[in-house]
């Protein structure tokens, strides 16, 4: 029998799903109306090479930044035999978490998405290698990293932290030791081991991205938290074992009813208290 409270959101959950696919038609619409209803301005940073779809509200007075990373979207159709001409999220879970954050928060979209032509912002460099095979390469952490760090000089923003969904939690790990301002990194259902991920799924490997774990450990400046779902078999916390040895066992967090989607949304601001609590993030 399937527990009431997971019932319940698992509906929510739906219903929020079925009002996104059915009142707006394309993936760019449906993210600038979760944009607008939270109040979000709209703006496009340049980085290194491309330009960014980004969504951020500051709250007066405040000196810490919330930045949102979103999944890797659609890189595929067609259960994979077809490259996709627009990776952008069909459901962006992580700007909806940006949605429940009630602090300055910058949704940071990736090269290459948020365009039905199949490049951010019409980048004449956009190939579809940059969202299949080197979603995570050196070009890609490059430019959110140099379009993050225009916000913080145009913003001067003394701590930030980072909060990545499923492959949002892989660029945000890479991204962190290049921000001079990170002080925490939080992935939800990452990847943090791609060679595992793939292995698994018998994806194609993901040649020219960068593979976290194989990377050096974070600099202790910047905290680690890690949430994982019990129930998540896209990315089962098993498949990040390698990584898990290089944190501290409370740094990772599994949530037995939680899979790769359910219910992250729905119970986000009481995670993000419990993380404020556990001194992960600071709430102004």
């Amino acid at each position: 029998m399937v527990p009431l409270v997971r019932l319940r959101a698992v509906l929510v959950s739906l219903l929020s799903w079925l009002l996104l696919t059915s009142c707006h038609s394309t993936p760019v619409a449906r993210a600038d109306s979760i944009a607008r209803a939270a109040g979000f301005d709209s703006v496009i940073l340049s980085g290194a090479g491309f330009t960014h779809q980004a969504y951020y509200t500051i709250a007066p007075g405040a000196d810490s930044l919330f930045v949102f990373f979103d999944g890797d979207g659609s890189p595929w159709m067609n259960y994979g035999t077809r490259v996709a001409l627009d990776p952008t999220p069909r459901i962006p879970l992580a700007l909806q978490l940006a949605a429940r954050t009630r602090a300055s928060v910058l949704y940071l979209g990736r090269p290459c998405y948020f365009s039905v032509a199949g490049g951010a912002t019409g980048d004449h460099a956009c190939s579809p290698d940059l969202w299949t095979s080197k979603r995570y390469s050196p070009v890609i952490v490059d430019s959110m990293t140099a379009a993050l760090n225009a916000f913080l000089a145009a913003h001067h923003f003394r701590e930030v932290t980072l909060i990545g969904y499923s492959g949002g939690g892989t660029l945000a790990v890479l991204v962190a030791p290049r921000v001079p301002e990170a002080r925490a990194v939080i992935t939800i259902a990452a990847n943090l081991d791609i060679a595992a991920w793939t292995s698994l799924h018998g994806y194609l490997p993901l040649d020219g991205s960068v593979n976290p774990v194989d990377e050096p450990p974070m600099d202790s400046r910047v905290q680690e938290w890690h949430l994982v779902g019990a129930r998540d078999r896209n990315t089962p916390p098993e498949i990040n074992s390698r990584y898990w040895h290089r944190i501290s066992p409370d740094r990772l967090w599994v949530y037995a009813q939680m899979d790769h989607i359910c219910c992250w949304v729905e119970q986000w601001p009481e995670i993000l208290d419990h993380l404020a609590a556990a001194s992960a993030v600071r709430l102004q």
